[in-house]
């Protein structure tokens, strides 16, 4: 599968596109989906809010009725305080008249009545649809030892909740206040109580979502109400939160216990929920609207799955349209590939997949067109370039041939004579080259050599040499003295030659009788002289210019002696000025100590020997210039010797 996509040029493209369009849907889902979250949160903050603050106004409102009741009625408790037993008639009216309230007492101080005793207490509660009155306090219920006696004594107070006296199946909230007397004196409480009956049915007429609740708690942290079904005696919210995995419920008691507002989201009983907390309006009590998370946003969880269902199969429909559409626009280039595979197979007649449109691919179909007659073309070219190629490579070789050919091999000297050890290589940087030697005898005493290297390389030099040879030869044959032999040559190749090609030349005679070696020095390199005693030096000469610069030079012969067992070397500047694989020159200095260290070898150790070592320095660098080394010993024996 992967090996196909990677051969596919469709699947790719479509991958692309289907890729972007992922990332696009997926990036525009998220952007959606951080919106609609957050506008739903602010939705359900606000339902929530709004209806807790309706709750809060109708608790507040109630609690507020509940406070001004024994506000109202403290007149006639002094009024009626002189006759003990119709206190309890009032506890009856106050619970009669407001339906909010389930019970009402009236405590008195121990001993208030000598003739009630030690406790006085009138009580009167509901029960059903009627009102029952009692004395609640005894030895069993001491009521000055309840919280709502002990905290009442100084301000008004709200109990927190306990089982009722008349009725232990009810949770009751108690509100008392201290009734005093002329004197300021404290002489009784005065208490209400409330049933948390009136506030779960307030909170089960406000629920916002499904399945939300409303827990209220005091300051203390003390469940008012919690869920149906639980139990607020004893319970204690920071105990809750103590007890509680998610961190977030003791940050939700921490803020509803400093009287912020706000929401969070909780984990309940394993249920994450959406909390609204704010504090009940008068009152020291707090209240928190708990609602399922899934209520409240269950119907955008539901869409966005609907959305994604419906983004996939979108995705999967772009995608099969994008595969269809890109491979039918694609399919000339497959036929393209085939006819370009056939092209590259030399088949520079093959049918293109003729295509009529106007766009890239009509633009491509023209290219492909174009290269294959400008192949052809090429090709046809290319084919008879060859072939003249060849033709002048073929001619190259003869020349290179005919151009070696020119220059002696091998040398017999006359019998009788010193043995003359000579010998020489020459090797064109190209096919031919412009370097040139040549020894042979002038006469039957004296023996003529000489080493030239034309300026530039390739066939004009190899021109210029052949030229330069002839002339030598010939003019050599009239005279041997190396003026005129010099001067001849120079003019003939400024008369007949390239006025922007020179060469340098060293031509010698040595005379086998007197061994007196005269020579003549044209701008060539000096040679390189190994003495008898074996002594190597520099072969100094006059510096003259190179042969067909002047016409007007005059040239003169220099003359020494050189003795049986001497060895001269002479070279063109391909030798010195050869390049390593750094561009870096073989050098005199160089080639003076190779000489030094190899100056006992016959002339074609001596001339095999430098040519290998320049070529290991060189190494795989390109040969530059033509290279020549001759090597010229005079021998003390007589006898044949041929090299």
């Amino acid at each position: 599968m992967f090996a196909r996509y990677n051969k596919s040029f469709s699947a790719k493209l479509s991958f692309y596109v289907i890729s972007f369009i992922t990332v696009l849907s997926v990036i525009l889902f998220g952007i959606f989906y951080h919106y609609s979250t957050k506008t739903l949160s602010k939705e359900a903050e606000d339902k929530i809010e709004t209806m807790a603050e309706i709750a809060n106004l109708k608790v507040s409102a109630l609690l507020s009725k509940v406070e001004k009741i024994p506000d109202n009625l403290g007149w006639m408790i002094m009024a009626y305080v002189e006759n003990p037993d119709s206190l309890f008639s009032i506890t009856r009216r106050i619970v009669k008249e407001n339906e909010e309230i389930f019970g009402c007492a009236i405590a008195f101080e121990p001993y208030y009545f000598p003739s009630k005793g030690h406790y006085f207490a009138p009580y009167s509660f509901m029960s059903g649809d009627t009102v029952k009155t009692m004395q609640v306090g005894s030895e069993d219920y001491n009521y000055f030892e309840k919280g709502w006696y002990k905290g009442v004594r100084e301000t008004r107070y709200w109990s927190k909740p306990y089982r009722d006296a008349g009725d232990p199946d009810v949770i009751t909230t108690s509100y008392a206040v201290p009734i005093h007397g002329k004197d300021g004196e404290l002489i009784a409480v005065l208490s209400v109580d409330l049933t948390n009956k009136w506030l779960r049915d307030l909170a089960n007429s406000m629920k916002p979502y499904e399945g939300s609740y409303t827990v209220i708690i005091d300051k203390q942290g003390r469940y008012i109400m919690r869920k149906e079904g639980e139990t607020t005696i004893g319970k204690n919210m920071f105990q809750t939160a103590e007890e509680a995995s998610d961190p977030n419920v003791a940050r939700l008691v921490r803020e509803m216990a400093a009287g912020k507002s706000g929401s969070l989201v909780v984990k309940d009983e394993k249920t994450l929920s959406y909390v609204y907390y704010t504090g009940v309006f008068a009152t020291d009590w707090y209240m928190a609207v708990v609602c399922p998370y899934a209520q409240v946003f269950g119907k955008l969880n539901q869409f966005n799955m609907y959305m994604l269902i419906g983004f996939l199969l979108l995705l999967v429909f772009v995608y099969i349209m994008c595969f269809v559409a890109v491979r039918r626009i694609t399919k000339p280039l497959t036929r393209f590939s085939m006819s370009a595979r056939n092209i590259a197979g030399g088949d520079f007649n093959t049918p293109l997949p003729i295509i009529r449109s106007k766009d890239e691919l009509g633009e491509l179909y023209e290219s492909f067109q174009f290269m294959q007659h400008q192949l052809t073309e090429y090709v046809e070219q290319l084919r008879n370039t060859t072939t003249a190629n060849e033709k002048i490579q073929s001619e190259l070789r003869i020349a290179h041939d005919i151009q070696l050919g020119m220059v002696p091999k091998q040398f017999i000297p006359p019998s009788g004579r010193e043995t003359i050890d000579i010998h020489a290589v020459l090797r064109p940087a190209k096919q031919v080259g412009g370097d040139l030697y040549d020894y042979f005898m002038l006469n039957e005493d004296e023996f003529g050599f000489a080493i030239g290297d034309v300026s530039g390389k390739g066939v004009p030099a190899a021109l210029f040499m052949s030229t330069t040879i002839s002339q030598m030869r010939s003019v050599a044959m009239l005279d041997t003295s190396l003026n005129y032999i010099v001067n001849v040559i120079n003019r003939s190749l400024i008369r007949n030659g390239n006025t922007s090609m020179f060469v340098t030349f060293f031509a010698g005679v040595l005379n086998l009788n007197t061994r007196r070696l005269r020579f003549c020095n044209a701008g060539h390199p000096y040679p390189i002289i190994i003495k008898p005693d074996g002594t190597v030096e520099m072969f100094k000469t006059a510096d003259n210019l190179p042969l067909g610069v002047s016409s007007d030079y005059e040239y003169e012969e220099q003359e020494c002696y050189f003795a049986s067992g001497s060895q001269l070397l002479l070279y063109s500047d391909g030798v010195t000025e050869a390049q390593n694989e750094d561009a870096k020159f073989y050098k005199i200095d160089r080639l003076f100590q190779f000489v030094e260290e190899n100056k006992n070898l016959s002339s074609k150790e001596l001339v095999e020997k430098i040519i290998a070592h320049v070529d290991a320095y060189a190494g795989k660098a390109e040969q530059s210039d033509d290279l020549t080394v001759m090597s010229l010993r005079y021998e003390k024996q007589k006898g044949v010797r041929w090299l």
